[in-house]
């Protein structure tokens, strides 16, 4: 009877986060896997592979790349997550204040956590373009991760206040290319090996699925970001 009573449960749990625990448990399992065959220094071949064809097109991508890069940074993040807390509060969208707080402050925690954890050094100064070499670790990458969990935190925000349909995908649509070109330009710089930004990208899906299944259970598409309340009787 208690097992049935737990399989209950954990069944009913899985139907109120179907939204948030697949895409939080796939990102675990494949980020476990990059970091096993990282451990044993596995990603060499296909880490250079990567970075020379994407180092290939240095010169006609420039500009947009310093832009992009410049927008992944924790300072620009901040500013943005900041600027959109600020225009929450005025609203009185208390949940989403603290949503939005978990989301950053979370993708920053984790980012420090994780490069302490692995101490994987980063490329050679012969691969360098542009800009400096960081001081920090470089697996996985903070730009990466960082600008996946505040822009799709945000995109979660705008459905949460009611953005839907054509609005709602085109923003969703944007914020995917903007941090595909975020993780792009770590790797155009030479600044972060390609495994580093797929880390990066895996650690924030998974975070940012676990908080948004923790505040909206429900954000399905088609279904109310909260459970309605029970009319009055």
């Amino acid at each position: 009877m208690i097992g049935f009573e737990r399989v209950r449960k954990l069944i009913g749990f899985l139907s109120r986060h179907r939204w948030s625990v697949p895409p939080s448990l796939l990102s675990a399992v494949f980020f476990a896997q990059l970091a096993s065959e990282l451990r044993e220094n596995e990603l060499g071949p296909f880490d250079a592979a990567v970075a020379k064809l994407v180092a290939g097109t240095r010169g006609d991508f420039d500009q947009p790349m310093l832009w992009l890069t410049r927008l992944g940074e924790g300072e620009s993040l901040a500013v943005i997550a900041l600027l959109a807390g600020a225009l929450l509060l005025a609203f009185r969208r208390m949940r989403e204040v603290r949503y939005l707080a978990s989301v950053g402050l979370g993708t920053l925690l984790l980012d420090a956590l994780l490069k302490f954890m692995f101490h994987r050094a980063r490329p050679g100064p012969e691969g360098l373009y542009l800009i400096h070499t960081p001081y920090s670790y470089s697996f996985p990458s903070g730009h990466a991760l960082g600008s996946l969990g505040v822009l799709f935190g945000l995109v979660m925000v705008a459905r949460a206040v009611g953005v839907r349909g054509v609005y709602l995908a085109l923003l969703a649509g944007v914020v995917t290319l903007l941090v595909l070109g975020v993780a792009t330009s770590r790797i155009y710089f030479g600044v972060h090996f390609p495994s580093d930004v797929i880390g990066g990208l895996l650690a924030g899906v998974g975070w940012v699925s676990a908080i948004t299944g923790w505040f909206y259970p429900r954000a399905l598409p088609g279904e109310a970001v909260a459970p309605p309340t029970p009319p009055a009787a």
